[in-house]
């Protein structure tokens, strides 16, 4: 330390030496101070403010920092809030020299302070030619692997409640599913649908429910996003859905309600792709309405499936603005119709392909004559064997309804 010694680098104003005990490094504890000037004595304390960051994980780190005025925070991650306090007399930045290996974690200046700053090579003549650094230093890191185990131990605690409340979550989201294909198959309609999740929660849906006698209500929805947050908004989704769709029936009044509800303190600016649709049993009339999503399929004449065509409409509960527009189609006695979300034609193989909507499409084709259930079955089975049976990056999402003719 140029010019002066370590008790005077350490607590430079005579008046604060007077008024306060003298401050002791743990690193430096039973060493004499000749020692300490003769091996450290081109070494500088720096002076920091709040905010500062001493150490950033992957970078390389040539300085050890021992904390003399000040507090410092070593945070695991950047957005992480488990963090170890560090206090004076305390030091920082050793696991990295001694491993020569970039830091593994941000250490942040929570205030201003002071650091006594050793470079590497000084911190290894201080070790090989003083036994005692080198015992205060094991003890120090002892007890440095101390706390971060108690803190690895909180997080897999935390972890642990956490996934009992995302299978409570995922639990309760289910329960929102309609599952009892077999009460609303009646009526001259036979109906299934299933969602698969990426995580415990998703933010994909489907609901089914008679508004009348003969009107049977259906949509299919993709929340932007994935965990938590989609689910909830999938919630709040599918809970406005019911309200409209039982306030007017016509779909695109549906999705305007919807979307308008949606867009409400819609601060996260979040959004969900919706296909609604009402099918009068009697007729077999499917009218229905666009909220950004993919297209469904329905039978034809023939056997085979063709994509609907789509009214315009933009995804609901981002734009209060946005307008939508009904379209029908009449479903003849043995005619499908399948509607899906993008997790299925997005699917993914292990050479980076896409399952694609064609694909689909051919899945449909080869099943033509199936029930509900085993259409949804079908297009399940090609995609997962399609992907290597590695679940897609996406929530999965099919409804499949079957029109059976008017039963008198």
């Amino acid at each position: 330390m140029t010019d002066t010694n370590l008790a005077t680098q350490i607590c430079p104003d005579q008046e604060d030496r007077r008024r306060a005990p003298r401050l002791v490094p743990q690193l430096f504890a039973g060493i004499d101070e000749p020692i300490l000037d003769e091996i450290l004595g081109d070494c500088a304390v720096r002076t920091i403010a709040s905010g500062d960051i001493l150490l950033t994980p992957g970078q390389r780190n040539r300085c050890i920092y021992i904390l003399l005025a000040g507090t410092l925070k070593v945070y695991l991650d950047e957005k992480d809030t488990t963090f170890i306090d560090i206090k004076p007399g305390e030091c920082v930045g050793e696991m990295s020299i001694i491993d020569r290996q970039p830091a593994s974690a941000y250490v942040v200046a929570q205030g201003p302070g002071r650091v006594l700053v050793i470079h590497e090579e000084n911190f290894w003549r201080l070790m090989s030619s003083t036994p005692m650094a080198a015992k205060n230093l094991l003890t120090m890191l002892s007890h440095r692997i101390r706390i971060r185990d108690q803190v690895a131990l909180q997080r897999m605690h935390e972890r642990r409640a956490l996934e009992k409340e995302l299978k409570i979550a995922r639990s309760i989201q289910a329960s929102m599913l309609t599952t009892k294909f077999d009460l609303l198959s009646r009526g001259g309609i036979d109906l299934f649908a299933v969602m698969d999740p990426v995580r415990d929660v998703g933010g994909d849906f489907y609901d089914a429910f008679f508004i009348t006698p003969t009107k049977l209500f259906l949509c299919v929805g993709d929340v932007v996003g994935k965990g938590i947050p989609a689910a909830l908004f999938m919630v709040q989704s599918i809970t406005q859905l019911r309200m409209e769709a039982m306030r007017d029936p016509r779909p695109h009044a549906i999705l305007d309600g919807v979307n308008k509800a949606l867009c409400e303190n819609n601060g996260l600016g979040m959004f969900v792709t919706l296909f609604c649709g009402v099918l009068d049993t009697a007729s077999g009339e499917l009218t229905y309405a666009n909220g950004g999503h993919n297209p469904p399929l329905a039978g034809r004449g023939d056997g085979g499936f063709e994509f609907i065509p789509m009214p315009e409409g933009l995804i609901v509960g981002m734009f209060e603005t946005a307008q939508y527009e009904s379209a029908s189609i009449t479903l003849k006695p043995g005619q499908s119709l399948v509607a899906y979300t993008d997790g299925v034609p997005e699917a993914m193989s292990l050479m980076g392909e896409f399952f694609c909507e064609e694909r689909l499409q051919a899945v449909l084709n080869g099943n033509a004559g199936a029930d509900a259930q085993a259409l949804i079955e079908a297009v399940r089975t090609e995609v997962y064997t399609f992907t290597g049976n590695v679940h897609p990056p996406d929530d999965i999402t099919i409804l499949a309804l079957r029109y059976l003719g008017r039963v008198e």
